[in-house]
């Protein structure tokens, strides 16, 4: 019969992968509103930061042409080709 204490062996480390580098920081908890009123309310106040980054975005391109990124979705630019092609024939 073995005496004594069974020596284990260390366990090599488990190989690094990127999300155990960098993990991903808790997104802050957002409560909805319950009642109804305040929900249209922040629906809308929504809807208006969204437009309000729209143009925000819109006049900053304007302003800085020579930004790609900026001057808008790829829709508009492609409508925006079309109606060039259009009135150049």
């Amino acid at each position: 019969m073995a005496q004594g204490v069974t020596k284990l062996k260390a366990k090599g480390s488990a190989r690094v992968t990127k999300k155990r580098q960098n993990p991903k920081p808790a997104a802050p908890k957002i409560i909805k509103p319950k009642k109804a009123t305040a929900k249209q309310a922040a629906k809308l106040s929504k809807v208006q930061q969204g437009q309000l980054a729209a143009s925000t975005e819109k006049l900053i391109a304007a302003r800085v042409g020579h930004l790609e990124l900026v001057k808008g979705s790829r829709r508009e630019i492609e409508k925006n080709e079309k109606q060039e092609k259009k009135k150049s024939k």
